[in-house]
Protein backbone atom coordinates (compact mmCIF):
# COMPACT_ATOMS: atom_id res chain seq x y z
CA UNK A 1 0.00 0.00 0.00
CA UNK A 2 1.60 3.69 -0.70
CA UNK A 3 2.02 5.68 2.08
CA UNK A 4 -0.88 8.48 2.06
CA UNK A 5 0.98 11.21 4.37
CA UNK A 6 4.58 10.83 5.47
CA UNK A 7 5.12 12.79 8.88
CA UNK A 8 8.23 14.22 10.85
CA UNK A 9 7.80 13.98 14.01
CA UNK A 10 9.91 15.21 17.34
CA UNK A 11 9.78 15.40 20.61
CA UNK A 12 12.50 16.60 23.05
CA UNK A 13 13.59 15.49 26.07
CA UNK A 14 12.02 17.04 29.60
CA UNK A 15 8.55 16.80 31.12
CA UNK A 16 7.11 14.45 28.34
CA UNK A 17 10.02 11.92 28.62
CA UNK A 18 13.14 10.81 30.27
CA UNK A 19 15.57 10.96 27.31
CA UNK A 20 18.61 13.42 27.30
CA UNK A 21 17.99 13.60 22.89
CA UNK A 22 15.35 14.01 21.15
CA UNK A 23 13.14 11.46 19.23
CA UNK A 24 12.90 11.35 15.20
CA UNK A 25 10.52 8.81 13.02
CA UNK A 26 7.87 8.61 10.12
CA UNK A 27 4.34 8.30 10.66
CA UNK A 28 2.37 6.75 7.97
CA UNK A 29 -1.83 6.06 7.44
CA UNK A 30 -2.88 3.36 5.23
CA UNK A 31 -5.84 1.49 4.57
CA UNK A 32 -8.34 -1.13 2.57
CA UNK A 33 -11.72 -1.12 1.65
CA UNK A 34 -13.65 -4.60 0.26
CA UNK A 35 -16.73 -5.31 -1.40
CA UNK A 36 -17.32 -9.14 -1.80
CA UNK A 37 -20.09 -11.55 -2.57
CA UNK A 38 -20.37 -14.98 -1.08
CA UNK A 39 -22.15 -18.48 -2.57
CA UNK A 40 -22.14 -21.44 0.11
CA UNK A 41 -24.02 -24.57 -0.12
CA UNK A 42 -27.71 -23.67 -0.46
CA UNK A 43 -28.91 -25.30 2.93
CA UNK A 44 -26.47 -22.87 4.98
CA UNK A 45 -27.12 -19.36 2.81
CA UNK A 46 -29.10 -16.96 5.06
CA UNK A 47 -29.47 -13.40 4.58
CA UNK A 48 -27.49 -10.98 2.01
CA UNK A 49 -24.25 -11.78 0.29
CA UNK A 50 -23.23 -9.28 -0.78
CA UNK A 51 -20.23 -8.06 2.30
CA UNK A 52 -18.20 -5.19 3.27
CA UNK A 53 -15.04 -4.64 4.78
CA UNK A 54 -13.03 -1.84 5.93
CA UNK A 55 -9.55 -1.37 7.60
CA UNK A 56 -7.28 1.71 8.08
CA UNK A 57 -3.72 1.22 9.83
CA UNK A 58 -1.44 3.32 11.10
CA UNK A 59 1.99 2.84 11.48
CA UNK A 60 5.32 4.50 12.07
CA UNK A 61 9.14 3.86 11.95
CA UNK A 62 12.63 5.00 13.33
CA UNK A 63 16.26 4.31 12.62
CA UNK A 64 18.05 3.24 16.37
CA UNK A 65 21.14 5.85 16.46
CA UNK A 66 23.69 2.69 17.11
CA UNK A 67 21.95 0.77 14.21
CA UNK A 68 18.84 -1.19 13.56
CA UNK A 69 15.27 -0.04 13.29
CA UNK A 70 11.92 0.39 15.54
CA UNK A 71 8.49 0.10 13.52
CA UNK A 72 5.03 0.48 15.20
CA UNK A 73 1.60 -0.78 13.38
CA UNK A 74 -1.85 -0.58 14.54
CA UNK A 75 -5.17 -1.96 12.44
CA UNK A 76 -8.76 -0.80 13.06
CA UNK A 77 -11.37 -2.80 11.23
CA UNK A 78 -14.23 -0.22 10.64
CA UNK A 79 -17.08 -2.15 11.43
CA UNK A 80 -20.48 -0.34 12.79
CA UNK A 81 -18.46 0.12 15.82
CA UNK A 82 -14.78 0.65 15.04
CA UNK A 83 -12.29 -1.36 17.13
CA UNK A 84 -8.63 -2.12 17.23
CA UNK A 85 -8.07 -5.55 15.07
CA UNK A 86 -4.01 -5.40 15.62
CA UNK A 87 -0.88 -4.54 17.02
CA UNK A 88 2.88 -4.53 17.00
CA UNK A 89 5.81 -2.92 17.70
CA UNK A 90 8.78 -4.52 16.38
CA UNK A 91 13.06 -3.45 17.42
CA UNK A 92 15.65 -3.99 14.56
CA UNK A 93 19.24 -4.52 16.05
CA UNK A 94 21.30 -4.10 13.12
CA UNK A 95 19.45 -6.56 10.47
CA UNK A 96 20.32 -9.81 12.09
CA UNK A 97 18.10 -10.00 15.02
CA UNK A 98 14.41 -8.48 16.03
CA UNK A 99 12.65 -7.82 19.09
CA UNK A 100 8.67 -7.69 18.84
CA UNK A 101 5.03 -7.57 20.36
CA UNK A 102 2.81 -8.48 18.83
CA UNK A 103 -0.96 -8.18 19.85
CA UNK A 104 -3.18 -10.18 16.93
CA UNK A 105 -1.10 -9.58 13.26
CA UNK A 106 -0.12 -13.27 13.58
CA UNK A 107 3.02 -12.50 11.63
CA UNK A 108 5.39 -13.98 14.06
CA UNK A 109 6.60 -17.55 14.89
CA UNK A 110 4.65 -20.69 14.14
CA UNK A 111 1.37 -18.91 12.88
CA UNK A 112 3.65 -17.39 9.74
CA UNK A 113 4.56 -20.67 8.62
CA UNK A 114 0.93 -22.29 9.62
CA UNK A 115 0.56 -22.97 5.37
CA UNK A 116 3.33 -21.62 3.53
CA UNK A 117 1.41 -23.68 0.69
CA UNK A 118 1.64 -21.02 -2.26
CA UNK A 119 -1.71 -19.52 -3.34
CA UNK A 120 -3.09 -16.96 -5.65
CA UNK A 121 -5.30 -15.64 -3.06
CA UNK A 122 -6.61 -16.99 0.26
CA UNK A 123 -5.30 -20.32 1.47
CA UNK A 124 -8.01 -23.72 0.70
CA UNK A 125 -10.07 -24.05 3.67
CA UNK A 126 -10.70 -20.01 3.73
CA UNK A 127 -14.72 -19.62 4.46
CA UNK A 128 -15.12 -23.37 5.97
CA UNK A 129 -16.04 -23.80 9.40
CA UNK A 130 -13.88 -26.79 9.38
CA UNK A 131 -10.26 -25.98 9.26
CA UNK A 132 -7.01 -27.37 8.13
CA UNK A 133 -4.70 -28.46 11.18
CA UNK A 134 -2.24 -25.86 12.28
CA UNK A 135 0.41 -24.51 14.89
CA UNK A 136 -0.64 -21.25 14.62
CA UNK A 137 -2.41 -21.29 18.60
CA UNK A 138 0.61 -19.77 20.34
CA UNK A 139 1.91 -16.83 18.47
CA UNK A 140 -1.70 -15.79 16.93
CA UNK A 141 -2.84 -15.09 20.22
CA UNK A 142 -2.69 -11.25 21.58
CA UNK A 143 0.39 -10.12 23.73
CA UNK A 144 3.29 -12.33 21.91
CA UNK A 145 7.06 -11.35 22.55
CA UNK A 146 8.95 -12.59 20.16
CA UNK A 147 12.27 -13.10 18.95
CA UNK A 148 13.86 -13.79 16.11
CA UNK A 149 17.35 -14.34 14.85
CA UNK A 150 18.39 -14.74 10.96
CA UNK A 151 21.43 -14.96 8.69
CA UNK A 152 21.37 -13.04 5.27
CA UNK A 153 21.15 -14.39 1.63
CA UNK A 154 20.42 -17.96 3.01
CA UNK A 155 17.48 -17.19 4.96
CA UNK A 156 18.59 -19.75 8.13
CA UNK A 157 16.27 -18.13 10.82
CA UNK A 158 15.44 -19.31 14.47
CA UNK A 159 12.53 -17.87 15.93
CA UNK A 160 11.45 -18.03 19.32
CA UNK A 161 7.52 -16.92 20.10
CA UNK A 162 6.28 -16.89 23.99
CA UNK A 163 2.58 -15.50 25.32
CA UNK A 164 1.36 -15.97 29.06
CA UNK A 165 -2.03 -16.46 28.23
CA UNK A 166 -3.24 -18.31 25.01
CA UNK A 167 -6.10 -16.78 23.79
CA UNK A 168 -6.49 -13.87 25.64
CA UNK A 169 -7.24 -10.65 24.39
CA UNK A 170 -5.82 -6.86 24.15
CA UNK A 171 -4.11 -5.23 26.77
CA UNK A 172 -3.63 -1.58 27.70
CA UNK A 173 -0.37 0.05 28.52
CA UNK A 174 -0.21 -0.77 32.26
CA UNK A 175 -3.39 -2.80 32.38
CA UNK A 176 -3.42 -6.63 33.10
CA UNK A 177 -5.91 -9.54 32.27
CA UNK A 178 -8.12 -10.88 34.73
CA UNK A 179 -10.26 -13.18 32.12
CA UNK A 180 -9.96 -17.05 32.56
CA UNK A 181 -10.11 -17.96 28.62
CA UNK A 182 -8.71 -21.54 29.83
CA UNK A 183 -5.37 -20.98 28.22
CA UNK A 184 -1.72 -21.21 29.63
CA UNK A 185 1.69 -20.12 28.99
CA UNK A 186 2.91 -20.80 25.74
CA UNK A 187 5.65 -21.45 23.70
CA UNK A 188 6.46 -21.82 19.70
CA UNK A 189 9.81 -22.29 17.86
CA UNK A 190 10.62 -21.96 13.81
CA UNK A 191 13.60 -23.03 12.47
CA UNK A 192 14.68 -21.93 8.64
CA UNK A 193 16.81 -23.89 7.28
CA UNK A 194 16.93 -22.56 3.76
CA UNK A 195 14.73 -19.53 3.15
CA UNK A 196 15.87 -17.55 -0.09
CA UNK A 197 14.05 -15.78 -2.52
CA UNK A 198 14.80 -13.95 -5.43
CA UNK A 199 13.28 -12.49 -8.31
CA UNK A 200 13.12 -15.77 -10.51
CA UNK A 201 14.18 -18.38 -7.91
CA UNK A 202 13.55 -19.39 -4.29
CA UNK A 203 13.72 -21.97 -1.91
CA UNK A 204 12.24 -22.63 1.46
CA UNK A 205 13.07 -25.42 3.92
CA UNK A 206 11.61 -25.53 7.50
CA UNK A 207 10.29 -26.81 11.01
CA UNK A 208 7.79 -25.60 13.20
CA UNK A 209 6.62 -26.50 17.09
CA UNK A 210 4.12 -25.37 19.67
CA UNK A 211 3.72 -26.38 23.31
CA UNK A 212 1.48 -24.60 25.47
CA UNK A 213 1.39 -25.36 29.94
CA UNK A 214 -1.75 -25.53 31.24
CA UNK A 215 -2.78 -23.97 34.15
CA UNK A 216 -3.57 -27.78 35.86
CA UNK A 217 -4.03 -31.02 33.57
CA UNK A 218 -4.95 -34.73 34.88
CA UNK A 219 -1.13 -35.23 35.16
CA UNK A 220 -0.60 -32.64 37.20
CA UNK A 221 -3.53 -33.88 39.59
CA UNK A 222 -2.78 -37.31 39.20
CA UNK A 223 0.98 -36.64 40.12
CA UNK A 224 -0.33 -34.22 43.54
CA UNK A 225 -2.15 -37.46 44.60
CA UNK A 226 -5.54 -35.13 44.32
CA UNK A 227 -7.35 -36.98 42.05
CA UNK A 228 -7.83 -41.13 42.10
CA UNK A 229 -10.43 -41.34 39.49
CA UNK A 230 -9.96 -41.25 35.41
CA UNK A 231 -9.15 -38.35 33.33
CA UNK A 232 -12.58 -38.07 31.15
CA UNK A 233 -12.55 -33.51 30.94
CA UNK A 234 -9.73 -30.86 30.98
CA UNK A 235 -6.57 -31.58 29.27
CA UNK A 236 -4.83 -35.25 29.74
CA UNK A 237 -1.33 -33.53 29.70
CA UNK A 238 -0.09 -30.10 28.19
CA UNK A 239 -1.36 -29.72 24.26
CA UNK A 240 1.56 -30.26 21.68
CA UNK A 241 1.67 -29.76 17.47
CA UNK A 242 4.63 -29.59 14.98
CA UNK A 243 4.84 -28.97 11.19
CA UNK A 244 7.57 -29.29 8.24
CA UNK A 245 7.37 -27.61 5.11
CA UNK A 246 9.02 -26.85 1.44
CA UNK A 247 8.28 -25.05 -0.92
CA UNK A 248 10.27 -23.89 -4.51
CA UNK A 249 9.98 -21.18 -6.84
CA UNK A 250 10.85 -21.56 -10.78
CA UNK A 251 10.45 -18.31 -12.51
CA UNK A 252 6.59 -18.01 -12.38
CA UNK A 253 5.97 -21.53 -11.16
CA UNK A 254 5.63 -21.90 -6.84
CA UNK A 255 5.21 -25.08 -5.48
CA UNK A 256 4.67 -26.29 -1.95
CA UNK A 257 3.49 -29.24 0.40
CA UNK A 258 3.75 -29.22 4.24
CA UNK A 259 2.56 -32.15 7.27
CA UNK A 260 1.33 -31.34 10.23
CA UNK A 261 0.39 -33.41 13.33
CA UNK A 262 -1.36 -31.53 16.23
CA UNK A 263 -2.48 -33.14 19.72
CA UNK A 264 -4.19 -31.67 21.88
CA UNK A 265 -4.81 -33.56 24.80
CA UNK A 266 -8.68 -34.25 25.09
CA UNK A 267 -8.89 -36.82 27.37
CA UNK A 268 -13.09 -36.77 26.49
CA UNK A 269 -14.41 -40.06 25.68
CA UNK A 270 -16.07 -37.99 22.40
CA UNK A 271 -12.96 -36.22 22.04
CA UNK A 272 -10.07 -36.40 19.76
CA UNK A 273 -6.99 -38.05 20.64
CA UNK A 274 -4.34 -35.94 17.86
CA UNK A 275 -4.79 -34.71 13.98
CA UNK A 276 -2.73 -34.69 11.23
CA UNK A 277 -2.92 -33.09 8.25
CA UNK A 278 -1.06 -32.92 4.71
CA UNK A 279 -1.39 -29.51 2.56
CA UNK A 280 0.00 -28.99 -1.09
CA UNK A 281 -0.74 -26.71 -3.71
CA UNK A 282 0.79 -24.92 -6.83
CA UNK A 283 0.48 -21.02 -7.91
CA UNK A 284 1.12 -19.54 -11.49
CA UNK A 285 1.83 -15.73 -11.22
CA UNK A 286 2.42 -13.83 -14.62
CA UNK A 287 4.02 -10.49 -13.47
CA UNK A 288 2.84 -8.47 -11.28
CA UNK A 289 -0.69 -8.63 -12.36
CA UNK A 290 -2.15 -11.99 -12.55
CA UNK A 291 -1.99 -14.88 -10.39
CA UNK A 292 -3.88 -18.75 -10.39
CA UNK A 293 -3.86 -21.88 -7.64
CA UNK A 294 -4.67 -24.92 -7.11
CA UNK A 295 -4.78 -27.14 -3.88
CA UNK A 296 -5.60 -29.89 -1.92
CA UNK A 297 -5.48 -31.39 1.73
CA UNK A 298 -6.12 -34.66 3.21
CA UNK A 299 -6.88 -34.28 7.54
CA UNK A 300 -7.01 -37.44 9.13
CA UNK A 301 -8.50 -36.81 13.01
CA UNK A 302 -8.38 -40.04 15.45
CA UNK A 303 -10.88 -40.60 18.00
CA UNK A 304 -10.76 -41.27 21.72
CA UNK A 305 -14.16 -43.20 21.49
CA UNK A 306 -13.57 -46.12 18.34
CA UNK A 307 -17.01 -45.29 17.38
CA UNK A 308 -16.96 -41.54 16.50
CA UNK A 309 -16.35 -40.40 13.09
CA UNK A 310 -18.95 -42.73 11.26
CA UNK A 311 -19.94 -42.20 7.91
CA UNK A 312 -23.74 -43.79 8.26
CA UNK A 313 -22.36 -46.50 5.54
CA UNK A 314 -21.75 -43.53 3.31
CA UNK A 315 -18.93 -41.93 1.73
CA UNK A 316 -15.39 -42.69 2.78
CA UNK A 317 -14.90 -40.97 6.30
CA UNK A 318 -13.32 -44.10 7.39
CA UNK A 319 -15.46 -44.07 11.24
CA UNK A 320 -18.03 -46.72 12.42
CA UNK A 321 -20.38 -47.14 9.85
CA UNK A 322 -24.18 -48.14 11.09
CA UNK A 323 -23.61 -51.76 10.75
CA UNK A 324 -21.06 -51.39 13.25
CA UNK A 325 -17.65 -51.86 10.41
CA UNK A 326 -14.86 -49.26 10.66
CA UNK A 327 -12.69 -47.79 13.02
CA UNK A 328 -11.77 -44.78 14.78
CA UNK A 329 -10.55 -42.22 12.02
CA UNK A 330 -12.46 -39.65 10.15
CA UNK A 331 -10.56 -38.41 6.87
CA UNK A 332 -11.49 -34.44 5.44
CA UNK A 333 -10.46 -33.74 1.93
CA UNK A 334 -9.69 -29.91 0.80
CA UNK A 335 -9.88 -28.48 -2.56
CA UNK A 336 -9.65 -25.19 -3.44
CA UNK A 337 -9.09 -22.64 -6.42
CA UNK A 338 -7.87 -18.91 -6.35
CA UNK A 339 -7.00 -16.38 -8.61
CA UNK A 340 -6.52 -12.91 -8.79
CA UNK A 341 -6.08 -9.88 -10.99
CA UNK A 342 -4.13 -6.95 -10.05
CA UNK A 343 -4.33 -3.29 -11.21
CA UNK A 344 -2.25 -0.98 -9.08
CA UNK A 345 -4.54 -0.30 -5.75
CA UNK A 346 -7.17 -2.49 -7.00
CA UNK A 347 -7.57 -5.74 -7.65
CA UNK A 348 -10.29 -8.64 -8.16
CA UNK A 349 -9.96 -11.81 -6.57
CA UNK A 350 -11.62 -15.59 -6.39
CA UNK A 351 -11.60 -18.15 -4.38
CA UNK A 352 -13.83 -21.40 -4.57
CA UNK A 353 -13.18 -23.99 -1.55
CA UNK A 354 -14.47 -27.22 -0.77
CA UNK A 355 -14.45 -29.84 1.97
CA UNK A 356 -15.74 -33.45 2.18
CA UNK A 357 -16.11 -35.90 4.94
CA UNK A 358 -18.06 -35.48 8.35
CA UNK A 359 -17.54 -32.63 9.90
CA UNK A 360 -18.62 -29.41 7.99
CA UNK A 361 -22.11 -29.21 9.06
CA UNK A 362 -22.70 -32.46 8.13
CA UNK A 363 -26.36 -32.66 9.80
CA UNK A 364 -27.63 -30.15 7.26
CA UNK A 365 -26.99 -32.18 3.88
CA UNK A 366 -25.77 -35.12 5.13
CA UNK A 367 -22.29 -37.26 4.70
CA UNK A 368 -20.09 -38.07 1.48
CA UNK A 369 -21.27 -34.38 0.02
CA UNK A 370 -18.66 -31.93 -0.40
CA UNK A 371 -19.69 -28.50 1.64
CA UNK A 372 -18.36 -25.55 -0.16
CA UNK A 373 -17.33 -21.77 -0.21
CA UNK A 374 -17.24 -19.60 -2.96
CA UNK A 375 -16.44 -15.42 -3.52
CA UNK A 376 -15.46 -12.87 -5.31
CA UNK A 377 -13.50 -9.95 -3.57
CA UNK A 378 -13.01 -6.33 -5.16
CA UNK A 379 -10.72 -4.07 -2.67
CA UNK A 380 -9.22 -1.02 -3.02
CA UNK A 381 -6.47 -0.55 -1.13
CA UNK A 382 -4.10 3.12 -0.57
Amino acid sequence: MNKLKNIGISALAGTLVSLSAAQAGGVSVTGSWELSYTNLNHTKNSGNKIGMNKNIGFGASGDVSDGGAVTWATTIGMSDAAGLSSASMNINMGGIATLAYDSGTGGYGANAVDNVVPTAWEEIDYGLSTGIVDVGAISSSKGVVNLTVKAPVAGTALSVSYVSRVGGGHIADGGASDADTGGGRGIDVVLDLVNYDAAHFGYRLGFAAEWERKQMTCRDRMSAKQSTTSCLSGHQDNPYGGTAYTKLKLGPLSMGVQGTFKDEMDPSIAGIANKRAIVAGAALTFGDTVSVSYGEAWSKYKYNNAARGGDNGEGDSGGVNIDGTGGEYERITYRGYSASINFGPVAIKGTRNSVGGWGENAAEEGPGIDKSHSEINLSIAF
